[in-house]
């Protein structure tokens, strides 16, 4: 046999036993092939989600956002924020989501089955800045400014009997104040 043959010869060995050896070792660690343990501990499956806008959103006006990769049938909620890098809500102090909700006639914040959503919202004409990070309840309302960088947060939840299921997902948009 020459040497080329028993290297091929060896690869196919071990090739074997460790097709032979996974399965072995799966039902020895007590895990079951769906990825329950036996003692029935839930499966957590994350899944990053993206967020199409058009890229501007105004105060007081409605907002249509695109969703997919979703967790299936998930409950969502959908937030406003100026991300960590504005000077008062990164560096001095520490600045809470405005938190949305459905616009008139729109459906509930909710996915399909194939983990998609279509959302209208009316964005919020503020957020609040936390003066005492060691009390929330501390907090002033801030107007948000023409052409203020904003990101738009998506997080998805959904549980069955043995899976939970969590999405996230941001867009970047502009503040466009109305004239």
């Amino acid at each position: 046999m020459s040497d080329g043959r028993r290297k091929r010869a060896a690869l196919a060995l071990f090739a074997a036993l460790a097709c032979a050896l996974v399965p072995a070792a799966a039902l020895a660690s007590g895990t079951t092939p769906n990825g329950l343990s036996a003692k029935g501990q839930i499966k957590f499956i994350f899944r990053k989600a993206r967020v199409v806008s058009d890229g501007y959103v105004t105060p007081g006006q409605p907002e249509t956002i695109s969703v997919s990769r979703l967790a299936p049938k998930a409950s969502l909620k959908v937030f406003i924020e100026p991300p960590p890098i504005t000077i008062q809500c990164g560096e001095l102090y520490f600045c809470d989501p405005a938190p949305t909700a459905p616009a008139p006639g729109a459906p509930p914040y909710r996915s399909d089955r194939k983990g998609r959503a279509l959302l209208t919202f009316i964005v919020p004409d503020t957020y609040y800045v936390e003066m005492d990070p060691f009390n929330p309840k501390n907090r002033s309302p801030v107007k948000f400014a023409d052409q203020q960088r904003v990101h738009i947060d998506v997080d998805a939840s959904s549980r069955t009997k043995h899976v939970w299921r969590e999405s996230f997902g941001f867009s970047r948009a502009i503040v466009q104040l109305a004239k």
